[in-house]
């Protein structure tokens, strides 16, 4: 769903090595895999075989070969970045298999990169909503999040669409919430910024979309901020389809320069 949210996509080089890991900051695609599944904030799932890894901190997805395939062991990597004013895609792999099998890998991900470069060129139409779906959709939010910073694990989940619940079962995502609430302390204000409506956007299921952005602040966090994405169904009930949040703790925060927060929430897009 990042395509709800990203206006234009221009592919920067590619560099690719059979042998070194110095592209992609670890020695072995095994060495990769392990140290991500423990990263916090990193999701974990499962797609045809292939282990995929979000990496929301930074931004970016990890793509781990399934055992079998001509590249395996080999592992792709892809995040956004904020270049000259624009936003990039940075792709960078380590294959430690033969250099035929890993020079196809890596074309195929280009070509992969392209498709979604094309997708892309053209902003999703925005929709038109009801009052009755804003209420709706501004409604479900604060619901879902009265669960998670209650520690209602099981009642937020249910609001979650089968697709994401496929990504991230039950117990991982429990998890991960509960680690969030332990750090982020006793919730102090959260607040719904803006509400953006999308029909049929690129790379998605046909429908309309609501892009819910959103701050909040916690007892040891002041910077958090993200947004939710629901999808209107047949019988008009939304369902969350999407979640990405970013933070900054208090302790970290402290050793920012007054500059440097401000690139970090115009990067996370926070808005108070």
């Amino acid at each position: 769903m990042r395509a709800l949210l990203l206006s234009t996509l221009i592919l920067m080089p590619v560099t690719a090595s059979a042998q070194a890991g110095g592209g992609i900051g670890y020695p072995t695609v095994a060495a990769a895999l392990e140290a991500l599944k423990s990263k916090q904030g990193a999701r974990v799932s499962t797609r045809d075989g292939w282990t995929i890894v979000d990496d929301r901190p930074a931004n970016a997805i990890w793509s781990f070969t399934p055992a079998g395939h001509p590249a395996h062991p080999a592992v792709v990597r892809r995040g956004i970045v904020e270049q000259g004013g624009g936003i990039h895609v940075a792709m960078t792999a380590l294959c430690q298999a033969d250099k035929v099998a890993c020079d196809k890998l890596i074309e195929e991900f280009k070509e992969l990169n392209a498709g979604m470069a094309q997708a892309l060129q053209s902003k999703p139409a925005p929709a038109q909503a009801t009052a009755e779906q804003a209420q709706a959709v501004e409604r479900q939010s604060m619901i879902y999040f009265a669960a998670v910073d209650g520690r209602r694990y099981e009642a937020a989940y249910q609001l979650q669409s089968e697709m994401l619940k496929k990504q991230m079962p039950f117990e991982g995502w429990r998890k991960l919430s509960e680690d969030f609430n332990t750090r982020a302390g006793e919730v102090r204000r959260r607040t719904i910024t803006k509400i953006s409506w999308y029909k049929d956007p690129p790379q998605a299921a046909p429908g309309t979309y609501a892009a819910v952005d959103f701050s909040a602040q916690f007892a040891n966090m002041n910077t958090h901020c993200g947004y939710l994405v629901w999808m209107r169904q047949d019988d008009g009930y939304f369902v969350l389809v999407r979640e990405e949040q970013n933070s900054i703790d208090q302790a970290t925060e402290q050793k920012l320069k007054p500059e440097e927060l401000a690139r970090l929430r115009a990067q996370f897009r926070c808005k108070d």
